[in-house]
């Protein structure tokens, strides 16, 4: 890989999006703030791993299946809850209505090998 990975197109969206979804004024403590955060995080994590020579990508990559299977298992009690599932749902349907976001995850979706996000949650 060539050079470092400019993801300011990608910040810039995250901070253009987080205060149509921030319910605590910005202070960090709300849904919409820990998720947009929790992408960010996500996003630098995968560029990271992806910009490191191959050895260490096979041992990040395994680190990286670790951290979906427990991504997938917190998401899975979160979304039991009937009003974290209606906040999730708002939230991703307030994500997906900004043209620029929805290609910036359906890029990133399709550089990861995953299918780009549906309207509807699974």
């Amino acid at each position: 890989m060539a050079g470092p990975i400019d993801l300011s197109e990608l910040h810039a969206a995250l901070d253009r999006l987080r205060p149509q979804l921030c319910h605590c004024g910005l202070k960090g403590e709300c849904l919409g703030c820990k998720g947009i955060e929790m992408v960010r995080v996500q996003a630098e994590a995968v560029v990271a791993a992806a910009s490191q020579p191959i050895l260490i990508q096979v041992a990040q990559e395994t680190a990286m299946k670790d951290m979906t299977s427990r991504f997938q298992a917190m998401s899975d009690r979160l979304m039991s809850d009937p009003e974290i599932r209606r906040s999730a749902e708002e939230m991703q349907q307030k994500l997906m209505a900004d043209p620029e976001t929805r290609q910036l995850l359906e890029e990133l979706m399709r550089r990861l090998g995953g299918t780009p996000p549906t309207e509807e949650l699974n």
